[in-house]
């Protein structure tokens, strides 16, 4: 009798191994998706934060304040007197954020804050605002020229609206220019900030 010889097949599970390792391979270089998955951990180099702070809440008390502008400008001058002081309290805790030494020009705009407040009708207001408006315009530019060079067009819009009001007006006949002052000095604390 002849012998039939049967040849086995060779086995194709490690061919199909081979393909879906394969697909794996294109779709895990190709379509995964580069997202962080959860409860991956990224390390962070410290040193590199060093220069990162959190908004300043006195500051950001300031910015909402002067953006709400809800309060008309009275003859009490209680909006400008607020406005007033929440600003030099803005100015003064971005200076001691950064460590830049403002103490003698807030002491200076506090007491021409405290001279607007005691005697709501003399007419001299707008000569205390404007020359509070000087000082604190002149510490934010000093500030911005040491701390943040990139700047300069803020805290010049800062002076510039400082030097718009005007010390022999009355403060009521130029709203829109003190408003427009703490206005410029709200947009250059927020980029301060």
């Amino acid at each position: 009798m002849t012998e039939i010889k049967i040849e086995q097949k060779k086995p194709v599970w490690p061919w199909i191994l081979l393909v879906l390792g394969l697909l794996f391979a294109v779709w895990f270089f190709f379509f995964r998706n580069d997202k962080a998955e959860p409860g991956y951990v990224e390390t962070v180099d410290k040193t590199a934060l060093i220069d990162v702070h959190e908004n300043n809440n006195i500051v950001v008390t300031y910015v909402k304040f002067i953006n709400a502008d809800t309060n008309t400008m009275g003859l009490d001058h209680a909006y400008t007197s607020e406005a007033l002081t929440r600003l030099i309290d803005a100015v003064d805790a971005m200076a001691s954020e950064v460590g830049y030494d403002v103490k003698s020009d807030i002491a200076k705009a506090k007491q021409l804050s405290d001279e607007i407040k005691k005697d709501p009708m003399v007419t001299n207001h707008a000569d205390k605002i404007r020359s509070a408006a000087d000082v604190l315009s002149t510490s934010l530019q000093n500030m911005q020229q040491a701390k943040y060079p990139d700047l300069s067009a803020e805290a010049a819009d800062v002076k510039s609206a400082a030097s718009a009001i005007k010390p022999e007006t009355l403060t009521l006949d130029q709203r829109d220019a003190v408003k427009s002052f703490f206005r410029k000095a709200s947009d250059l604390l927020t980029k301060m900030n």
